[in-house]
């Protein structure tokens, strides 16, 4: 029986097999430069709060330095205090927060906010409004998107290491960017960029940049 994409996140994954497959098929390097191009489409003024939801073990620090946050006050949040605390190991001084798009207790208002690839695994709607909720001007998502010949998010022909081998059973859900933007728009969003970031398995990882008019 396949479990939950809450369980997978909370007690099934290991982060070493997580950061090694990762790391394997591109998207930890891919996601790493989107989020510090993130920081650089939304120019935080200093001192600004920036969110990084969904931050999991912080293996973007193998491909860009903490000091991509220097000037910024980030937050770090995921559902996984154990990858939290992989994270905090990279990065002695990150403020991180063990928290739950779906059921929030993150507190705004925030400068931005970002989330790479956690909409394929929760409730998106109320995972943008949990985003939208906090007040962040500018919202940067990194979706995936996958060639018409795979259906879900991990592709069947390859091999998964360890306890990653969850993912046979339980998939992961590809968002629509159409979609994402239209339900933003009802929280007053606007796209107003695209960057998309090739990776294996012609699968690529594309960067939404909303921006809300301010009041």
């Amino acid at each position: 029986m396949a479990l939950p994409l809450r369980d997978v996140w909370t007690t099934a994954l290991l982060p070493e097999d997580y950061e090694a497959h990762m790391a394997a098929i591109g998207q930890a390097q891919a996601n790493a430069e989107h989020v510090r191009d993130f920081l650089l489409h939304c120019t935080p003024p200093p001192g600004a709060r920036v969110l990084i939801a969904g931050a999991g073990t912080g293996q973007m620090f193998d491909y860009v330095p903490p000091s991509i946050f220097a000037g910024v006050s980030p937050v770090f949040s995921d559902i996984n205090p154990r990858f939290l605390a992989c994270l905090r190991a990279r990065y002695p001084a990150a403020a991180c927060v063990s928290d739950d798009l779906e059921r929030s207790s993150l507190r705004g208002p925030f400068h931005a906010a970002c989330a790479v690839l956690v909409l394929e695994h929760i409730d998106w709607q109320t995972g943008l409004d949990t985003l939208a909720s906090l007040a962040p001007r500018h919202l940067f998502l990194v979706v995936q998107r996958n060639p018409p010949d795979i259906s879900t998010a991990v592709s069947p022909s390859r091999r998964l290491p360890g306890s990653m081998q969850v993912f046979a059973e339980t998939h992961p859900i590809l968002r629509d960017p159409a979609g994402i933007a239209a339900h933003l728009r009802t929280r007053g969003y606007e796209l107003r960029g695209q960057w998309p970031r090739p990776v294996a398995d012609g699968k690529t990882m594309l960067g939404l940049l909303f921006t809300r008019s301010a009041p």
